[in-house]
């Protein structure tokens, strides 16, 4: 999935506003829940998560996207994310 960058928000003159922030969360969350879905529609780890090797490999491959495309601070988003849509030991 490619991301565009060109915005609205782009435009030099046009300042974001605290609504354009909150609107920016609001979409943020809502791919948030749209990943948790998609990580529930997998299939259960054999183990805990912190030895399941593809859980491990998810969280690698997501923090290095993240460092390369946002720099300084990337790992912390990157590792809240997973952490926000890992299903847990339960699956629904």
């Amino acid at each position: 999935m490619d991301i565009d960058f060109a915005s609205p928000l782009a435009d030099p003159a046009e300042a974001p506003s605290c609504g354009d922030l909150r609107q920016l969360d609001d979409e943020i969350i809502e791919l948030l829940r749209r990943r948790r879905a998609m990580v529930r529609e997998l299939p259960p780890p054999t183990g805990p998560r912190g030895i399941d090797p593809s859980f491990t490999g998810a969280v690698r491959d997501t923090i290095t996207r993240y460092s390369e495309q946002l720099g300084s601070g990337s790992e912390l988003v990157a590792r809240a994310i997973l952490v926000l849509c890992d299903p847990g030991p339960e699956q629904s």
